[in-house]
């Protein structure tokens, strides 16, 4: 895969290569997850070839070969004609967005609120599964913190929740807590958002996924940005070798 990445990153010395719009800018011409791959190019059938190009080279070298089966086009925008052009090309099926990926749906819109809907029924399937037992209020809030939190944290990392999204989220919990059920009630003893303060001033300490999510989303972005000022730091120290030797 280090190979095939490097002959990837050869496609941005080519000038009859184009960039998908929104790759341009950080020059991504692919992204690699265990065994799967991602590429993205500009719908432009000259771009095409010269990237699958890249890729039948490295078919060659390896003798791995792309699973027809489980590889999918997705395009957006481009002309009818020239999407069939490229489509007969490749030979792989044509794809529609959103699809998912990771578990997680992947579009270039933002998520509307039927595309949630399988985060708040994971929610409502682990509650339901827990309101036949009986669990001691103690028992209760502990799944609240450590279960329900951890099934939509892993989306919280990648998305900003819409607030509808997260107002359910926090019905089902506090229905649970109060009401041991899992159909949303308007029963609360205690106001959600007392209920997420810490111990320490009279709350519950569950997480408040408002700002959580805000905090994840924020250090994703942070993260981003240092990888790419590592990136450009080497770019330019790879650059200052060559001019060197």
């Amino acid at each position: 895969m280090e190979y095939l990445s490097r002959s990837l990153n050869e496609l941005k010395e080519d000038k009859a290569f184009k960039f998908h719009p929104r790759c341009a800018k950080l020059g991504i011409t692919h992204l690699c997850f265990a065994d799967d791959l991602l590429l993205f190019v500009k719908g432009d059938y000259t771009a095409v070839t010269k990237l699958h190009e890249k890729f039948t080279r490295f078919s060659k070298a390896s003798a791995l070969q792309a699973n027809l089966a489980k590889s999918a086009i997705y395009m957006g925008g481009v002309d009818p004609t020239e999407s069939t052009r490229i489509t007969q090309f490749l030979g792989y099926a044509t794809g529609e967005l959103p699809f998912k990926y990771l578990g997680v749906p992947l579009t270039s819109k933002k998520l509307n609120l039927s595309q949630w809907q399988p985060l708040i029924e994971k929610v409502v399937a682990k509650i339901s599964s827990w309101t036949a037992k009986k669990l001691s209020y103690e028992s209760i809030v502990q799944l609240v913190k450590t279960v329900i939190f951890g099934v939509q944290s892993y989306w919280a990392q990648l998305f900003i929740l819409l607030a509808k999204v997260m107002k359910a989220i926090n019905a089902y919990c506090r229905s649970f807590i109060w009401s041991r059920i899992n159909t949303i009630t308007k029963r609360a003893l205690v106001s959600w958002d007392r209920v997420c303060l810490p111990k320490s001033v009279g709350g519950m300490n569950l997480t408040y996924l408002k700002t959580w999510n805000k905090a994840a989303i924020t250090k994703a972005c942070k993260l981003d940005g240092q990888e790419n000022y590592r990136r450009k730091e080497w770019t330019c120290a790879y650059a200052d070798k060559q001019d060197r030797y």
